[in-house]
């Protein structure tokens, strides 16, 4: 019987692969990815709708499918939305991928879809990875790159990486996102990750720190009125992060 962890991985893979195909189709060949460019390419018309509730729905336009956005002020909210909604349209490319009907997709199984796709096509599997291992994983570096990514997507993609790693998220000093890619649930934070964020809470940009075996790297995302601050930790050597903690 197929796992849980395997039914996930083939989701992801699917997606890896269909996002592939269609910056191949595109003629996109390097970082950034547009997703406004890439909608264009495939023949979707991008329309503001500041009245819409949500932040981006499909719509048949004329005979033409047509991607409804909401106004933002993050261009990076933009392209995930626009990106989210081409998962959207190609979702059915995916589940011929995985061997499922469109047709009948389990509950949020769609919307599973289109997250990945948006994530697989502003973060090209082989190009990020690439890129993250020439770059050390710094989340500031790879954003120069990855322009029309996140910073927290950047830094979450990082556990796609084969290191044993946590990613952590604050936000006006309040853990609010914390994951790994161990096989257990993350552990509180250790102390030198507090001391981290505290530095870089404090104004410093980038800061590393290396003890009691694991390395601890962090950068500060801070907008005005919106303090964020970013860490990655990993072991410097043979350690099970998830330990007595």
């Amino acid at each position: 019987m197929e796992t849980i962890v395997e039914s996930a991985a083939a989701w992801r893979a699917a997606c890896d692969e269909v996002a592939a195909e269609i910056l191949e189709e595109c003629g996109v060949t390097e970082p950034p990815v547009d997703a406004f460019a890439l909608a264009e390419t495939l023949g979707l018309l991008v329309a503001v709708d500041a009245g819409q509730q949500g932040r981006g729905r499909l719509k048949r336009v004329a005979g033409r499918t047509s991607i409804f956005v909401r106004p933002e002020e993050r261009p990076e909210r933009l392209q995930w939305t626009v990106a989210h909604e081409i998962g959207e349209a190609v979702a059915h490319r995916v589940f011929a991928h995985v061997g499922h009907s469109s047709q009948e997709p389990g509950p949020g199984q769609r919307e599973q879809v289109a997250n990945r796709m948006a994530s697989a096509l502003l973060l090209p599997r082989d190009w990020f990875l690439r890129d993250a291992r020439l770059l050390d994983g710094d989340v500031l570096e790879l954003k120069k790159q990855y322009a029309t990514a996140s910073h927290e997507l950047v830094l979450m993609n990082l556990l796609r990486l084969s290191d044993l790693t946590l990613v952590s998220v604050f936000d006006h000093g309040r853990l609010t996102r914390r994951r790994g890619n161990g096989q257990l649930p993350p552990p509180r934070p250790l102390p030198l990750e507090a001391e981290v964020q505290q530095r870089l809470a404090g104004g410093e940009e980038r800061v590393e720190r290396i003890g009691d075996g694991v390395r601890v790297q962090g950068w500060a995302v801070h907008e005005p009125g919106w303090p964020r601050e970013l860490l990655r930790t990993t072991p410097v050597e043979p350690l099970d992060l998830y330990g007595d903690n």
